[in-house]
């Protein structure tokens, strides 16, 4: 139901904010709306919630970085921010496996 409820608020805060002119449409940045709250909410939830937290934790931080990637392509290359990703994932994955060791 939470991330219902993010996803609804987010798409409806792009709307106001196309509709009211105060930044262009452009299509791929559709992504950065859908994507970029739901992907820091499903983090949130992974360390909030504790169980599966190698799965949320995966999955908010790859949602998380397609939001930033459409989001700053003007600014910064897809590359950059796929090396990124790639680095926070092996860094999950080691404190996993580290953690299931003990």
């Amino acid at each position: 139901m939470g991330s219902l409820a993010i996803l609804v608020a987010s798409v409806g805060v792009a709307v106001v904010i196309y509709s009211l002119s105060i930044i262009p449409f452009y299509l791929y940045e559709v992504p950065f709306w859908v994507l970029g709250p739901l992907g820091l909410y499903t983090i949130i939830y992974a360390f909030v919630k504790g169980r599966d937290l190698t799965y949320y934790l995966t999955w908010g931080t790859i949602m998380f970085a397609v939001a930033l990637v459409s989001a700053l392509y003007t600014v910064t290359s897809g590359w950059v921010i796929f090396g990124i990703l790639l680095i926070i994932l092996v860094i999950i994955g080691v404190v996993t496996y580290w953690r299931g060791r003990r």
